[in-house]
């Protein structure tokens, strides 16, 4: 997978401290804090790495942060346990969207040339330029396509296959990785273009799980994280659903064409897991909370260190199908 957002998907965090206490003053002392994040990546060979600091707030109102929290000047090693092998960390920038609360450019940490293997251990050390240091670390997982099976990659099943659910399976992974440890996040999408005043636009569409039949309409359900599992499955119905709401609304079915649909397969080691999970929850939009968590595996600090693996295959749609909903196909 080359995108990494889609993707769980580079991590910019920027660490606050809050407390309040019984006094008449609601600030209390500022703790100086670093954060240090970090997602190794087994479908790539460039890593990336962030390092920010706390900041004290002017006042008692709320007011937008515009001093950039980066920590230049850190020097971040990264050991490949399985070679030994120490690789350093360089320092670079990119330009800020224009909407940032930032006018400087966006700082980040990378490496290239480092795609660690399947069941290695990896560690991570930052020394701040003023001497505090920051560690952790962590165990690498690598996916491929072949060990995925998604009905033949076809779209519609015919009905005596799995009572038409589209049925994935990953359960050769065991050969390379040691499964026990290993978190998923499934995610299918529908991949279509759409034409808008002679301009062909591409676009994706999640399709949940299933839909839950509510009182006045039907609520998605999509997958969420999940430890020792091989196989996940989509209601066939599910997808239906999802191909009507491309163009809902919209008469001319004609401007829509449909490509396929991509399966994409996220393997996180616990830590990631877990971050991911608590701040998942805490953003349900069913759900309220007043202090988000505030999860860390640093040493010495704030952040996450963690790793990430991903696959993707294409699930095609047939043509008949495309066209029974007015569309065209690709």
């Amino acid at each position: 997978m080359k995108n990494i957002g889609s993707i769980l998907f580079i991590f910019l965090l920027t660490v606050s401290i809050y407390s309040c206490d019984d006094s008449v003053n609601p600030k209390t002392a500022f703790h100086d804090v670093y954060a240090l994040n970090c997602v190794i990546r087994g479908d790539t060979s460039i890593q990336v790495a962030t390092i920010t600091r706390s900041y004290d707030a002017e006042g008692i109102r709320q007011i937008p942060n515009t001093i950039d929290p980066f920590i230049k000047g850190a020097k971040i090693k990264l050991t490949y346990l399985r070679t030994g092998e120490i690789f350093f960390f360089r320092d670079t920038s990119v330009t800020r969207p224009s909407d940032s609360a930032h006018n400087t450019p966006g700082n980040y940490y990378y490496i290239k040339g480092f795609k660690p293997e399947s069941n290695s251990k990896i560690s991570i050390e930052a020394i701040m330029p003023d001497g505090k240091v920051l560690k952790s670390n962590s165990t690498t997982y690598s996916l491929s396509a072949d060990f995925l099976d998604a009905n033949s990659f076809l779209f519609p099943l015919p009905s005596t296959v799995y009572e038409g659910t589209l049925v994935l399976k990953w359960n050769r992974l065991d050969m390379r990785n040691n499964m026990e440890n290993m978190y998923f996040v499934p995610r299918l999408t529908i991949k279509y273009f759409k034409i808008e005043s002679g301009v062909k636009t591409v676009y994706e569409k999640e399709v949940p799980t299933r839909y839950i039949a509510g009182s006045n309409e039907d609520y998605p359900k999509y997958p969420s994280i999940a430890k020792n599992i091989t196989e996940y499955y989509f209601d066939a119905l599910a997808v239906e659903k999802t191909l009507r709401e491309i163009s809902n609304g919209d008469p001319h079915k004609e401007n829509y064409i449909i490509d396929c649909m991509v399966f994409r397969l996220f393997a996180l080691d616990k830590d990631l897991a877990t971050y991911y999970a608590s701040n998942k929850v805490f953003n349900e939009e069913f759900s309220v909370r007043v202090v988000q968590p505030n999860y860390s595996n640093i040493d010495g600090g704030f952040g996450i260190f963690g790793t990430l693996s991903s696959l993707q295959v294409g699930i095609y749609i047939t043509p008949g199908y495309i066209e029974s909903f007015g569309y065209r196909y690709y």
